[in-house]
């Protein structure tokens, strides 16, 4: 059976993680944080996220001159993915307060995700300059997303040299933000810069094993900088986020024997072999990469779980 990784939904990207509690007073809903777009979310039911979303508008309907309660309709609205309705609520907050951050926020996340990046980049850029002197931005999830959506905004305009500061701050202010990762490794290989490329492509699997769209980046990347051996580790490591076992062994074969004293190659054996059953190839497999490098996270990992269903049979 398929070992998932930590973070293994396929369309990590087109998610919304609530990174604040709900406080619930008087049957009014207080959002007294943000929320922040990646593929760590879990979304909640639907007849719950209807009940905020019908609360946070009874709140803007018994006091709609208080921009609080509408911008935490805005925020529940950006929750829910209406991200049409979120932006109107946020436009009405600025009007009547033009330096809310909460509100710049929601305006660039939503736009962003709407696919209107060109709306999307002032209110991110005004919420990152405000913020990212803080003594410790890493633990600003808020601002994290901000440069996220930056970076994907200057991506989704094809201008990729603008997207490596903001996306590199992301990655900066979050050392596990495989999404992040992913899309400065997209920046770096859309100009050419393929080093730095496959190193954001390698951050992002070492966390997310099965992360197909990164490994399709990083084949491409390594193919481009005339290093094609590498490339058939990544192609096999695509064949296995895809679970074409057969494929991935006969590509990851093949790049051990170009680079046998590549560790990541045998992890990635390792990590195949596991999820087609075959434990006794499995273990030989993390055992060869822990020998060439004992710090590999996924045969470290894997030869734990494989050690541990060897144990139990």
């Amino acid at each position: 059976m398929k070992s998932k990784g930590i973070l293994s939904d396929t369309h990590q990207l087109t998610r919304i993680t609530i990174l604040a509690g709900i406080v619930l007073v008087l049957a009014v809903i207080s959002f007294a944080g943000y929320y922040y777009y990646d593929r760590y979310y879990n979304e909640p039911e639907p007849d719950t996220q209807e009940m905020f979303v019908a609360q946070a508008e009874q709140a803007v309907r018994d006091d709609p001159k208080d921009p609080e309660k509408r911008l935490a309709l805005a925020e529940t609205y950006m929750f829910a993915q209406r991200f049409t309705d979120a932006i109107a609520q946020a436009n009405q907050v600025l009007i009547a307060e033009p330096e809310n951050q909460r509100a710049w926020l929601v305006l660039g996340v939503s736009n962003s995700s709407l696919g209107n990046p060109n709306d999307a980049i002032e209110p991110l850029t005004k919420f990152i300059n405000a913020r990212k002197d803080e003594d410790m931005p890493g633990l600003d999830k808020s601002l994290q997303a901000a440069a996220y959506f930056l970076g994907d905004s200057y991506l989704q305009l094809n201008r990729p040299q603008d997207a490596i500061e903001p996306l590199t701050l992301a990655v900066n202010w979050s050392k596990t933000d495989a999404d992040a990762m992913y899309k400065l490794g997209m920046a770096h290989s859309a100009v050419k810069d393929y080093p730095n490329a496959v190193n954001m492509f390698h951050a992002a699997t070492a966390f997310v094993p099965d992360f197909l769209e990164a490994y399709e980046a990083m084949a491409i990347a390594y193919d481009a900088a005339g290093k094609p051996e590498y490339g058939d580790y990544a192609r096999g490591m695509a064949a296995y986020s895809k679970d074409d076992y057969q494929t991935a062994v006969e590509l990851l074969q093949k790049a051990a024997q170009a680079k046998p004293d590549y560790s990541l190659t045998w992890a990635g054996l390792g990590l195949t072999y596991e999820a087609m059953g075959d434990l006794k190839a499995a273990l030989e497999a993390y055992h060869s990469a822990l020998r060439i490098d004992p710090n590999n996270f996924n045969a470290k990992t894997g030869l734990e779980r494989v050690n541990a269903l060897v144990n139990e049979q």
